[in-house]
């Protein structure tokens, strides 16, 4: 460390010069809130007043309030359901000149600009809006609370809950994900593969389960690698709240119909949305969640387990899923005693499927058809 100022009146030090660059270094940003952008509308964003950005270490900004809408977008004229975009500060470097404001799919930075003067301060995604008062309680379009029809009172636009900037947002990539509240984020999408190893959220796509190879282990340590963790039973209610239950002869309100025979893709069922903004939390797949349990019934298999006693299982179960290595055994009472909990429904369940239900049957190691995944991030 080594002092970048220094109370110099003459200015002989090198040190005393305060220039754009130093302040940059020293002011960052700073802002009267941590949620400086915020969804004013279903189309537009508000990024509040009196903040302090730094750009590029060429240009220092103070903001107005100032309303961003697609007429902000370097390329195209409206949003796109299932996108993240980036809202950018540019600096013109013409010294008369205010800052500008650019919303781009561009992660990097908006066309037309560069790494050097711009710099990104949120993001937001474009998708699926159930309606709801201002305690989060769903509402149908005359505004009652579980009203009649309340199920499709659903609109395109910006998530409200998926706005982050560089002071609110999760520690992972903050695409895909909102705002559940208490210092905790989750994946808007059940979990497809990213091709990387790890998971991500996206929307029209086949989310991962048993069919690709997938287990709860193999979950778990993919969604290590993209920063994120499985949700437990809480929180799966607390993001699934406001998602309509599973109808027997029909995908109306969830992918839920008794004659599906298959998983299809997330986001095909527009009902299929909580109250801040989950898609898919009801039907489609089951959640795998990070609790394990005892299951209630023990199975009796000698082939596995030699008798009803404390020991090793003859043959490992644990060696299932998508990587075929050596990770030891299982020390239990029973042969498939230990169960992992998963939650929402499947893609055939109809009525059963719903904001709380669960599962209690199936062993971690199980490699399921019908069971998937979305992650979970604590804020930064």
């Amino acid at each position: 460390m080594s002092r970048i100022l220094v109370d110099d009146v003459t200015k002989t030090d090198q040190r005393a010069l305060l220039n754009v660059n130093k302040m940059a270094t020293i002011s960052d940003i700073v802002a009267p809130s941590n949620e400086y952008l915020y969804a004013s509308g279903a189309n537009e964003l508000t990024l509040v007043d009196n903040c302090v950005i730094a750009v590029g270490g060429a240009g220092i900004f103070k903001t107005a309030n100032t309303l961003l809408t697609a007429a902000n977008l370097d390329v195209g004229s409206a949003f796109t359901v299932g996108c993240d975009y980036y809202v950018y500060i540019c600096d013109p470097r013409i010294d008369s000149a205010d800052e500008q404001y650019v919303i781009s799919l561009n992660s990097t930075y908006p066309s037309g600009w560069n790494a050097s003067n711009s710099r990104k301060i949120g993001g937001f995604h474009y998708g699926r809006c159930r309606k709801v008062d201002g305690n989060l309680q769903p509402v149908n379009s005359s505004g009652v609370i579980f009203g009649t029809g309340w199920e499709s009172v659903v609109s395109n636009g910006i998530v409200p809950r998926s706005v982050w900037t560089l002071g609110h947002r999760p520690k992972c990539n903050p695409e895909g994900m909102v705002y559940m509240g208490g210092g905790t984020w989750i994946d808007i999408y059940l979990n497809s593969d990213d091709g990387a190893k790890g998971l991500k959220s996206e929307y029209n796509c086949a989310p991962m389960t048993g069919t690709e190879g997938m287990n709860w282990y193999n979950f778990v340590e993919r969604l290590a690698k993209s920063g994120k963790r499985l949700p437990n039973y809480a929180e799966f209610v607390a993001y699934a709240f406001g998602s309509p239950a599973g109808l027997d002869g029909a995908n109306t309100n969830a992918w839920s119909a008794t004659t599906n025979t298959g998983r299809g893709t997330t986001g095909s069922v527009v009902n299929a949305v909580s109250a801040i903004g989950c898609v898919d939390a009801v039907g489609r797949v089951w959640e795998w969640l990070d609790e394990l349990i005892t299951r209630a019934e023990h199975a009796k298999n000698t082939t596995y387990h030699a008798s009803e006693a404390w020991g090793w299982d003859l043959t490992t179960p644990l060696k299932t899923g998508e990587k075929s290595y050596d990770v030891g055994n299982i020390y239990q009472y029973y042969y498939a005693s230990l169960a992992a909990l998963l939650a929402g429904g499947n893609w055939a369940d109809g009525v059963q499927d719903g904001a709380r239900a669960g599962r209690c049957y199936d062993y971690p190691w199980s490699v399921a058809a019908h069971a998937g995944a979305r992650g979970a991030c604590d804020s930064l």
